[in-house]
């Protein structure tokens, strides 16, 4: 089963995949735990961000988000449950907004299609929260490099996310809810799939 967890920065998607995977090992799952780039990654590439023009960041996430795929069907294949932070999903939501691939649908889905080959998670939660909640949240723990910009390109990319959560059905979530309120939701559904 793969199983996604997605929505704009600040919504919790790290907090919530790492729980849901610490449930499910507890209750003696195999789990992988997929992200196409973490802190290390972003640590690495911070200062190219800055410098690097818009075409060339595409293909280094385009990059990153096939060895997430990768190493995600190799872990599907394994038996193991794959819980993963964002599939194409980021890459649609920004891609649809900005950057060259914005005035051009069919070559964006056709770099999708090439990364993840077609490959949909079996369940997609949104953690649905507001612009000025996620705004709160990313300033208390610090801003990355797409989270410090500006304020119309955080308005655009949710209502990308709005979009695209209506168009593949998603789970909602209310994502400003506490937090193990969040949990026990987005648990309880997984629950009830791997039961079927």
């Amino acid at each position: 089963m793969l199983i996604c967890i997605t929505g704009i920065d600040g919504c919790g998607k790290s907090t919530h995949v790492g729980l849901l995977a610490s449930t499910l090992r507890q209750e003696g799952y195999s789990v992988f735990v997929s992200k196409a780039y973490g802190e290390a990654e972003k640590d690495k590439l911070a200062e190219f961000f800055k410098i690097w023009d818009n075409i060339t960041i595409t293909f280094i996430f385009q990059g990153l988000y096939r060895q997430q795929f990768v190493n995600a069907r190799q872990a599907l294949l394994r038996g193991e449950i794959v819980i993963a932070d964002r599939w194409d999903d980021s890459y649609l939501a920004y891609h649809s907004q900005f950057g060259f691939l914005a005035k051009d649908e069919r070559l964006r889905e056709r770099l999708n299609e090439i990364v993840f080959e077609g490959c949909k998670p079996d369940l997609t939660f949104f953690l649905n929260i507001s612009l000025n909640e996620a705004e709160l949240r990313m300033q208390e723990r610090g801003k990355d490099f797409f989270e410090s910009q500006g304020c119309e390109y955080h308005s655009q990319i949710t209502k990308a996310y709005l979009g695209l959560a209506t168009m593949r059905n998603w789970i909602a979530i209310n994502a400003e809810q506490e937090t193990e309120i969040v949990h026990e939701e987005i648990l309880s559904i997984v629950r009830q799939r791997l039961k079927i």
